[in-house]
C-alpha cells in the first residue's frame, strides 16, 4: 500500500554538485536502494529512535514546474518567488512510523536548504474534528493554501507549510501526513 508523500520546495536551481552533496548528506540516515529510493539506516543524525519500522522512501530531486498559473502564483506569494528545485518524498509503505519519518525528513531538508514544505493536499485531520484550516492556525510556524486546477478543471487546495509548523504538526495528536 502506497503511503505518505510531500514535496519540499527550494528556492534555486539545484547544480549537479549541490545534488551530489545532498546524497552524500542523505547517505549519513539512509542507503541507497535502486534509482532515487532509499532505506533508514541509521535514525540518529536525524534525532529520531532507533526503533522506527518504515518501508523505502522515494526521495527525488529535480527542478519544480507548476502546474498552472494560478499555482506558481501561490507559491510565488508563499515562497517569496517560483521555486527552483524540488525534493519529492514519498513514502512506499503507509505505517506510522513511515509518516513520522516522511515528515521528520522533510523538516531537515527544509531547515538545512532553506526550503518550504508541499503537503500535496490540505493538513489531513480525522473527520468529525477541527477543519484543516482551524488545526493550522493552532500550530506554530508559517503556512499557505495554494490553489491549482485538477485533471477534472476544478479548483482544489494544498498547503505549503514551513519547518516550524510542520514539526509542531508532528508533535499534534491527530498527526499525519497527507496520502
Amino acid at each position: 500500500m502506497a503511503g505518505p508523500s510531500a514535496v519540499v520546495l527550494l528556492p534555486d536551481v539545484w547544480t549537479s554538485q549541490e545534488e551530489g552533496e545532498f546524497r552524500v548528506w542523505l547517505a549519513e540516515s539512509f542507503r541507497p536502494d535502486g534509482h532515487d529510493w532509499w532505506v533508514l539506516r541509521d535514525p540518529r543524525p536525524l534525532g529520531l529512535p532507533e526503533h522506527l519500522q518504515t518501508g523505502p522512501m522515494l526521495i527525488e530531486v529535480g527542478r519544480h514546474e507548476a502546474d498552472d498559473a494560478g499555482e506558481a502564483a501561490g507559491l510565488a506569494r508563499a515562497a517569496g518567488s517560483v521555486p527552483g528545485s524540488e525534493i519529492v518524498l514519498a513514502a512506499a509503505v503507509n505505517g506510522t512510523d513511515d509518516h513520522r519519518l516522511l515528515a521528520e525528513i522533510a523538516v531537515a531538508i527544509a531547515r538545512r536548504y532553506g526550503g518550504l514544505i508541499g503537503l500535496d493536499g490540505p493538513l489531513p485531520v480525522p473527520t468529525g474534528s477541527a477543519t484543516a484550516r482551524e488545526i493550522i492556525r493552532s500550530l506554530r510556524g508559517r503556512w499557505h493554501e495554494i490553489p491549482y486546477r485538477t485533471a477534472g478543471g476544478d479548483v482544489a487546495v494544498y498547503h505549503v507549510v514551513d519547518a516550524g509548523l510542520l514539526s509542531s504538526w508532528l508533535r499534534h495528536p491527530h498527526f499525519r501526513m497527507v496520502k
